[in-house]
């Protein structure tokens, strides 16, 4: 008879929060950023050094100024009506008409349409509103109300979202609607409480709705993510800047690791709420608190401990890969398992704290470029590899050029092996032509 035998297995199990801690590790700093802004928006009892309410006001009044605040750009539309459908419309460069009129089946349209359909984007105003009314459209035009209305309902379908919107506050609620957002009270805040939003006067709106202030302000932050204008850069390539997410200096013999964080604000707890919860006889309102402040702690410590982890994994980079900052050396050969063991720390949280991060000293690299992975005996970089077969490409026999198997023996005799086919890998990204080619090129 088979005996029973009695088994330990001992296993580790991650806590939600411990899970939650490795996700803030592996966010860059605007991920951070947009996890803390969520995190202070539903947590009364997490406060923000900055005065947050306000720089997010200030953000969104930037984001819909042009010359104009949102209170004087609506207005602008209620005071010269008249007049603005009487104008003349401008003509809208080719670019916009050719990107618009791309996403349509010329097919699908009479030429009749396809007329109207022009007619109707040259009206379109600078940031991509239509200011007029189809009947004045019409008396304009030859062509009937109803026609005008079916190309417009279609001509609102386009990209980007909100082209053709009348005003800011259908622009935005047709970008809702295509995020599937179909919520009352935010449409209502967007259409009659915009220019107390931006005046601070979140209370006031607050009180207006029945809505909480904390309510309020995740409407804010949410209308912040939405286009005012429908052609705001839709059209220019923006430049995109990379901002690194860690600085490194070098003094003294030493180097210096700071987060480049500073504009995230310190977050700690909202002394006002935490007088509260211990005040409170109401033992709901104990409990809510009670869960609002674990939260609060995590995020605090959360914060914390990854910047300790991301600045003592910068710091063992930096002292391995020291002489390819401060000098002209090659990659030294690096694995997250090297780091792993230089720190203490499991590879798995290495990779996290380096992810997507940019490290920033005299250039910004990405972090993930500096590992490299051994590919020889003598464990040279990939990056040496490619520089020793350069310069044996440099000093071959011009007329009898190495083929990809005689660099790969050449590499052997030096006791690196690499494969003919990592050779010609290796040769195509440094843009080498092949040995034939070579003959014929020297």
């Amino acid at each position: 008879m088979p005996e029973n035998t009695l088994q330990l297995e001992q296993r580790q199990k991650m806590s939600l929060q411990q899970m939650q801690s490795l996700e803030l590790l592996a966010y860059t700093n605007q991920e951070l950023d947009y996890f803390l802004t969520n995190e202070y928006l539903e947590n009364p009892l997490l406060d923000n050094s900055q005065d947050k309410q306000n720089s997010m006001i200030e953000n969104l009044e930037q984001h819909y100024e042009k010359s104009l605040t949102y209170k004087e750009h609506s207005a602008r539309w209620d005071e010269d009506d008249c007049s603005r459908e009487n104008d003349i419309p401008a003509q809208q460069t080719n670019e916009l008409k050719e990107f618009l009129t791309s996403q349509l089946n010329k097919a699908d349209f009479s030429t009749s349409d396809w007329q109207l359909i022009n007619y109707l984007i040259e009206c379109l105003d600078e940031d991509g509103f239509f200011i007029y009314k189809p009947e004045d459209i019409a008396h304009v035009s030859q062509f009937s109300v109803d026609r005008i209305n079916a190309c417009l309902h279609i001509l609102k379908t386009l990209e980007p979202v909100g082209i053709f919107a009348e005003d800011i506050s259908e622009c935005l609620k047709i970008q809702l609607d295509s995020q599937g957002i179909h919520d009352q009270e935010l449409f209502t805040i967007i259409e009659h409480y915009m220019p107390d939003i931006l005046n601070g006067q979140i209370a006031k709106v607050s009180r207006a709705l029945g809505l909480s202030s904390v309510k309020i302000k995740s409407y804010i932050h949410l209308i912040g993510e939405l286009n005012p204008r429908p052609i705001l850069n839709s059209l220019s390539a923006k430049t995109q800047y990379i901002v690194p997410d860690i600085i490194a200096s070098y003094d003294s013999s030493q180097w210096h690791v700071n987060l480049n964080d500073s504009w995230l604000g310190d977050y700690k707890y909202n002394d006002y709420y935490l007088k509260m919860m211990h005040n409170t006889k109401d033992d709901e309102l104990k409990e809510y608190f009670k869960i609002k402040y674990e939260r609060t702690r995590f995020v605090i410590q959360g914060i914390e401990q990854r910047r300790n982890t991301i600045i003592k994994v910068v710091m063992a980079i930096l002292g391995l890969q020291d002489n390819y900052f401060r000098g002209n050396a090659p990659l030294m050969p690096m694995s997250l398992d090297t780091i792993a063991q230089k720190t203490n720390f499991h590879a798995s949280t290495v990779s996290r704290a380096i992810k997507d991060k940019y490290l920033q000293y005299e250039k910004t690299v990405l972090l993930k470029d500096l590992f490299t992975s051994s590919i020889s005996h003598n464990s040279l970089s990939t990056e040496s590899v490619k520089n020793r077969l350069l310069e044996i490409i440099h000093g071959e026999n011009t007329k009898k050029p190495f083929s990809d198997a005689k660099l790969s023996q050449q590499m052997e005799k030096e006791g690196i092996k690499v494969s003919r086919r990592t050779i010609a890998k290796y040769r195509q990204a440094l843009g080498i032509p092949k040995a034939r080619q070579r003959q014929y090129l020297k």
